[in-house]
């Protein structure tokens, strides 16, 4: 074997890890696609047809713009859980060290 037959199968293997890894990052794409949205708002007896201005919740529900707000829409998402689940993770507990008296 010499140097030039070597070169070769080894651009062929590289050749075929690009070609893998696209297709999974092709797979992975396809994956990701967004949920198919509603044609209609999905209050309860909201009829309206949603087009360019339709509203996701957190709640995964598709809302039109008088149905947005969780309060309009009784909103099952417990947002103030989540709310303290973030502020726990940003907020570090801050110990100091005690200072000894003489």
């Amino acid at each position: 074997m010499d140097f030039n037959t070597i070169l070769k199968i080894l651009n062929e293997e590289i050749d075929l890890k690009v070609e893998s890894s696209e297709n999974i990052e092709e797979k992975k794409a396809i994956e990701k696609k967004e949920p198919l949205r509603p044609k209609r708002c999905q209050h309860e007896g909201c009829k309206v047809k949603l087009m360019l201005a339709d509203f996701a919740c957190r709640c995964s529900g598709f809302y039109c713009s008088q149905h947005r707000f969780s309060e309009a829409h009784k909103c099952r998402f417990d947002y103030k859980g989540k709310g303290l689940d973030t502020l726990a993770k940003q907020m570090q507990a801050v110990i100091g060290v005690k200072v000894n008296k003489i």
